[in-house]
């Protein structure tokens, strides 16, 4: 959210979108549920020469950055066996994170035991 504000210098739009996405492989894993969600920001977009590097240590596109927000989003995304990707161009810039929702972690009301 903090990346997508300071895209836009003040002027322009962000959108958040979540749902439910059903049946979802993720890290070789299949899910029957995972959720989705995405930021969509109205900036300028992300240069080709970021494109590849975007989720590197150090690595910025505005002036002034430390470029650890977005490694450090992928690592705790990844570290839930989920996805963060992007798509972008001028005046629209979308990263779609993906997490998986596995029931079995949790213990429903009078188990104890998570079935």
């Amino acid at each position: 959210m903090r990346n997508a504000a300071q895209a836009m210098s003040g002027t322009g739009q962000i959108t958040l979108r979540t749902r439910v996405a059903r049946q979802t492989t993720l890290a070789r894993r299949r899910y029957k549920h995972a959720l989705e969600l995405q930021i969509t920001d109205s900036g300028p977009g992300i240069g080709e020469e970021l494109r590849e590097r975007i989720f590197y240590p150090l690595v910025s596109g505005r002036e002034g950055g430390s470029g650890l927000g977005l490694t450090l989003a992928q690592t705790f995304v990844t570290q839930h066996h989920g996805t963060i990707t992007f798509e972008s161009r001028p005046g629209n810039t979308t990263f779609t994170l993906l997490l998986p929702i596995d029931y079995s972690q949790h213990a429903r009301p009078g188990t104890g035991n998570g079935q």
